[in-house]
């Protein structure tokens, strides 16, 4: 009973701003901090308990032990300015009650007044690892998590100290870094913050660090994306201890989450609890896209790029996906861009031809032959080259006959020379010779009138086929020319009817979410507007396509002018996305709006699609007017969108590289925003034939009589100048011939004289021989 007495005045200490009740690692005492005394009291199962009192001046905030020491964290006022107190940390000996040395752990300071003086902001915390000699300690108020060496390795205790070997200083994005602290294993600790900035579902965050690395960034979050918590404990968190890899969390209203670790290829997701204080997670497969090769309470992390994971099966390794498949990071499978292409309907409009003259294409194509066998068969000038060549070997036959004494060879060439004689047009049927060219100028004509006829359905560019009547195959009766221009009204205040087409045309978008395992529950769709919070669109399809992890997304919008965001929201990774519009088309008399098909793909090679995804389409109407081959006829105008995208960014790979890979799975949604434009101005393409019917006929027949009067021309020339050329050349030929043979009589005489005297013949005889012989 005296004891007891005693005991109660020694607890007659007032009021107690902090106390802290520590049970020893011995299960055989425990020790009460408070402001001004350490209580040692002992358990005794024999007798009764009694205990050890210890006075002092230091403040205790926070306090973690082992078997023969302890560290506590609080305020110590400054001998030189009483006024203010200093973040202190003291080794404590837990036998002797006596402290070992102390040292300061933050360089702020706080009033003296608000240091004795129980509050929520001033609370501490902090955890010691006895096998790796270090203590985490946080200080909430100044968003600082300092890290403690122990040195205890002296047999005395007078030698053992404490340092500070790491401060990290949160940003000032968080409020209450540090509220508490917890070791996860011998590597690796947790931190409590109390407000986060950027969780939907909970206030507060659980950052897990490498201890032996920089506290720049953490190796992962809790809550995230794939571990969410409930929205009944989505209050804050004020503490949190782990053993064994296991996390427990207490929150401000009387909750707790229990979140065990799990093995490689499973992580801990939320379950169903009739409980409504204590929430325990379950061991689930990790998702689509991710593995895990720990052992912990985190999430699983994403497949390394060229690798995949269905998700229906615990995955601690990734599998390989084949090199030419589209398997990024975070794959669910292997997706072919052949199945998913890019397509556009938009092209530039052609320029102007090199020859836009009727008269040029003409001559050029009649009088030149091309160097592949397509165009030495179809050149004009070759196959009159042939006929010439024919015509000349006619010739040469037609002058055989002439030596040949045949009656009947020569009846035949005179009917073949009437003939021919008819058919001159050169000479008006004197010469036979120029029934013969007559041929080759009928051969150019089929020629000539051939290409007019088919350069005359050379127009328009859109009915037309490939040209067959020339070596150039895209060769056109076409002349073109584009302009910006701003759709002023006419004169008359009207405008074009295919504007108005234009303007009504009503867009549907189709939305490819390539190589995901999202599904049609987790998508929406809503246009931002304004004044107003969202209109969620409705969607008009959502299917699942049959490789199985692309979902497309259909859906319509009603003006051209709008701001879409599709939201993904869950655990879900997106490879890359392809967007598609569609518009129907529409013919109204001689305005024609096409329609709008095309799609484009967005994707980053080895990266997924980032968490947030921008996408600006800007429309441009384009108007084509096509003008009649006919004098008097109506023109044509044919409409259509052409779209020109602009990704602001696709990939977020930068931003993780910069803040931390964590903040891949924080966010609870991927969010794409497609803002939709359409430009003032309208591009107006206009094509026009180079040559209409009328001025066609008049050119050919100018290039007809062009031919007739080169080929007479020719004749004429050959009559003129080759003619008596030829012959002048023959005279001279025969003349010196003849002249030959003269200067040969005189040595023939003189050779028979000398003949007749060796033969002994009378004077009278040879004189008479001689004479016959200058006779003959």
């Amino acid at each position: 009973n005296a004891r007891g007495i005693r005991y109660r005045n020694e607890w007659k200490m007032g009021h107690q701003e902090y106390m802290f009740v520590k049970v020893h690692p011995s299960q055989n005492h425990a020790l009460v901090f408070t402001d001004n005394r350490i209580i040692k009291f002992y358990f005794n199962s024999s007798g009764d308990p009694w205990m050890e009192i210890s006075k002092w001046t230091f403040r205790t905030h926070a306090v973690d032990l082992t078997e023969t020491y302890a560290i506590l964290v609080g305020f110590q006022v400054d001998s030189y300015k009483p006024r203010l107190s200093g973040y202190v940390a003291i080794l404590f000996h837990l036998d002797t009650l006596n402290d070992l040395g102390n040292v300061l752990i933050s360089t702020h300071y706080q009033y003296t007044a608000q240091a004795l003086t129980y509050n929520f902001e001033n609370d501490m915390s902090v955890v010691i690892n006895s096998e790796r000699k270090m203590a985490i300690i946080g200080l909430p108020v100044v968003n600082t998590v300092v890290v403690l060496s122990i040195n205890t390795t002296s047999s005395s205790i007078e030698n053992w100290t404490i340092q500070v070997i790491d401060t990290k200083i949160s940003s000032q994005d968080y409020t209450d870094f540090g509220r508490s602290v917890a070791w996860i294993d011998g590597t690796t600790v947790a931190v409590n913050i109390l407000t986060a900035r950027n969780q939907e579902s909970s206030q507060s965050e659980v950052w897990v660090f490498d201890v032996d690395k920089s506290f720049t960034t953490p190796l992962f979050i809790f809550p995230n994306h794939q571990q969410k918590v409930p929205t009944e404990a989505s209050q804050r968190f004020l503490q949190i201890l782990s053993w064994s890899k296991n996390l427990l969390i207490l929150t401000d209203n009387n909750q707790a989450l229990l979140v065990p670790s799990q093995p490689a290829g499973f992580f801990s997701v939320l379950s169903a609890n009739e409980s409504v204080h204590v929430f325990v997670f379950n061991s689930a497969p990790c998702v689509a896209g991710t593995y895990k090769n720990t052992s912990d309470f985190g999430p699983c992390i994403v497949c390394p790029p060229q690798t995949k994971n269905k998700g229906t099966q615990p995955c601690s390794k990734c599998a390989s996906c084949d090199l030419t498949s589209f398997c990024p990071l975070a794959a669910v499978g292997e997706i072919s861009f052949d199945d998913y292409p890019s397509y556009s309907q938009a092209f530039s409009y052609p320029s102007k031809p090199h020859m836009n003259n009727y008269d040029d294409l003409l001559v050029h194509n009649m009088f030149t032959i091309g160097d592949s066998r397509r165009c030495i068969l179809i050149s004009p000038l070759f196959w009159t080259a042939i006929v010439i060549a024919l015509c000349f070997i006619v010739w040469l036959l037609m002058t055989s006959l002439k030596i040949c004494s045949c009656p009947q060879a020569q009846n035949h060439r005179n009917q073949a020379k009437k003939f021919l004689k008819k058919a001159d047009i050169f000479n008006q049927g004197e010469r036979w010779v120029g029934g013969l060219f007559t041929l080759a100028i009928l051969l150019i004509y089929t020629f000539t009138f051939r290409f007019a006829s088919g350069f005359l359905k050379l127009y328009p560019i859109e009915t037309s086929n490939v040209s067959h009547i020339s070596c150039d195959d895209t060769m056109r009766n076409v002349l073109f020319d584009s302009v910006l221009q701003l759709p002023l009204p006419l004169p008359d205040g009207s405008q074009w009817a295919i504007f108005n087409m234009l303007d009504t045309q009503p867009l549907v978008i189709t939305i490819d979410l390539l190589n995901t395992a999202a599904d049609c529950s987790s998508v929406t769709v809503q246009q931002n507007r304004p004044g107003v919070n969202y209109l969620r669109l409705e969607i008009i399809s959502c299917v699942l396509q049959p490789d199985n992890i692309t979902r497309s997304v259909n859906f319509s919008v009603s003006s051209h002018r709008t701001n879409v965001q599709i939201n993904i929201t869950g655990p879900f990774f997106i490879g890359g996305i392809r967007l598609c519009l569609y518009g129907q088309g529409l013919i109204s008399g001689e305005n024609t709006l096409q329609t709008l098909d095309m799609c484009q793909s967005f994707w980053t090679a080895n990266e997924a699609l980032s968490r947030f995804t921008s996408l600006n389409i800007v429309l441009v109407k384009v108007i084509n007017l096509t003008k009649p081959l006919t004098i008097g006829d109506a023109t044509h105008y044919h409409g259509r969108w052409a779209p020109t995208f602009a990704e602001n960014s696709i990939s977020d790979e930068l931003l993780y590289e910069q803040d931390g890979y964590h903040l891949r799975y924080m966010a609870e949604r991927t969010i794409l925003a497609i803002a939709l434009n359409e430009q003032p101005f309208y591009l107006q393409n206009i094509q026009e034939p180079i040559v209409r019917k009328a001025e066609l006929a008049f050119h050919t027949l100018l290039f007809c009589t062009l031919v007739l009067e080169l080929f007479g021309i020719g004749f004429l020339f050959f009559r003129l100048i080759v003619v008596p050329l030829t012959y002048a050349v023959l005279g001279c030929c025969y003349r010196k011939k003849r002249n030959e043979n003269m200067e040969e009589i005189p040595s023939q005489c003189q050779k028979v004289v000398i003949v007749s005297t060796q033969e002994d013949v009378d004077t009278k005889d040879m004189n008479i021989n001689v004479r016959t012989s200058i006779q003959k």
